[in-house]
């Protein structure tokens, strides 16, 4: 009797991310076309004036590049902790933890140099959301406690940290009722690069190429991979498996915490509940469309940007905001269903 089985093919064409990417992304626009259809708008009309609005001016281009670093920063650290064969499902409350800690050194602190001031800021974002994910980090390697489940949790224990912050000791008594920190100062505000680019940019340009050296070029990347491999191998390689692990959890939400201070001292300039759209859940999508790598990341980070602008002013002409969401999800899963057939191959074996 014939059955149909399933293998793992042996050699994967090395641009078979890009090329899932791609298809996913065509299956996600073909996806938006027809619930637009349904909606009695042109596609053609709609894509174009998302196109238009998110980077057809220096305006719109440094909005999208804006939104697309806490993308970028939080989906470089999770590919750092997906090098052990590791999930971060926290990096949203990394990202709160990271503006957290940048609020509480910024009150509690003063600098002669705003220059040096903005990179203790930035130092104490990255030590926010290390410590963020370090309950988790160390649940995982000493008891191994699913990590996935308590990154997850920790998200809801800071988000409720913010909101007793905001509306208790840190609340602004000129904010009229409304829940949020006050502002930081001027002197601390991340200077522009162009048009209303933030200097977050370059940082998240400084980072990328990071973590690429992190992960593809470094001997600590090297021994990420072997203890994420094959605990066995790591034992007889000399490599401390549950060590690798750890660092590697406390770089990845470091990581997700300089997006969150980034994101502080240059948009929001302030803690409050809208300091992450869902920046960090986003991430998780952009890291594994990409397949965890840094460049790859870096490129549709910033594509994911635009749509998120694209999507927010379309609503002028009477179209939902949900339809850049609805891309982005379909993206994800047409780009994971295609990079399933490159990775295996259904045969047609005998049974005898």
């Amino acid at each position: 009797m014939n059955n149909l089985k399933l293998f793992k093919r042996q050699t994967v064409n090395e641009l078979s991310t890009f090329y899932s990417f791609l298809i996913g992304f065509i299956i996600a626009i073909i996806i938006g076309s027809i619930i637009l259809l349904i909606q009695d708008k042109n596609p053609i009309d709609t894509f174009s004036l998302m196109l238009r609005l998110s980077v057809g001016s220096i305006k719109s281009l440094s909005s999208s590049l804006n939104k697309a670093i806490p993308l970028i920063l939080a989906g470089l650290g999770i590919s750092i902790i997906n090098s052990v064969k590791l999930w971060n499902i926290g990096a949203e409350g990394q990202i709160f933890l990271g503006a957290i800690a940048v609020n509480f050194i910024y009150i509690n602190t003063q600098f002669n140099s705003p220059s040096f001031h903005i990179l203790v800021l930035l130092l104490a974002g990255f030590v926010g959301g290390s410590v963020c994910i370090l309950i988790p980090a160390i649940t995982k390697v000493v008891f191994g406690v699913n990590e996935i489940i308590t990154t997850l949790l920790t998200n809801y224990i800071v988000f409720g940290v913010t909101i007793y912050l905001i509306n208790g000791p840190w609340k602004d008594p000129k904010s009229l009722n409304f829940p949020a920190a006050a502002y930081v100062g001027e002197e601390v505000f991340l200077p522009t690069i162009f048009g209303k680019l933030s200097f977050g940019f370059l940082i998240c340009i400084l980072f990328t190429f990071l973590a690429h050296y992190l992960k593809n070029k470094s001997v600590f990347g090297f021994e990420m991979r072997i203890a994420g491999g094959s605990a066995m191998t790591a034992v007889y390689a000399g490599i401390n498996a549950k060590q690798k692990a750890f660092i590697a959890m406390l770089i990845g939400g470091g990581f997700a915490g300089l997006a969150g201070a980034i994101e502080l001292l240059s948009q929001t300039h302030r803690v409050s509940t809208g300091i992450s759209q869902g920046f960090g859940y986003t991430a998780i999508i952009v890291a594994a469309i990409t397949g965890m790598r840094p460049f790859g990341i870096f490129l549709v980070g910033s594509l994911f940007g635009a749509l998120s602008i694209g999507g927010s002013v379309i609503q002028t002409i009477g179209v939902s905001t949900y339809i850049a969401d609805i891309i982005q999800a379909s993206t994800l899963f047409g780009a994971l269903i295609i990079q399933f057939f490159f990775n295996y191959q259904i045969k047609r074996v005998d049974d005898d």
